[in-house]
């Protein structure tokens, strides 16, 4: 719906009390207000919500990297181990 006094490109600034074609000023502002507070609360949902993926991706690449770290261990532990066996004298 077009305020009066404003334009489709502009932010209707709620502070301001000017009428609609066809609107009481009471079933305006209730109107306004309901459009401010809509976008507050989708600025505080869209926040914690890039929050929480930013926190999950956080989680994925650091068990990621954790499991490469456990799998390199081992692959050490092997290597070392095949090491000293190979590097033994031969009986006989």
């Amino acid at each position: 719906m077009l305020i009066a006094g404003t334009t489709s490109g502009q932010p209707h600034d709620p502070g301001t009390r000017t009428k609609a074609v066809g609107t009481t000023a009471a079933c305006q502002e209730h109107r306004v207000h309901t459009e401010y507070m809509g976008r507050i609360i989708g600025t505080i949902l869209g926040a914690i919500l890039a929050i929480w993926l930013a926190v999950t991706a956080a989680g994925g690449i650091f068990a990621t990297l954790k499991t490469f770290f456990i799998i390199g261990l081992i692959a050490l532990a092997v290597f070392i181990v095949v090491w000293f066996v190979a590097g033994r004298p031969r009986r006989g």
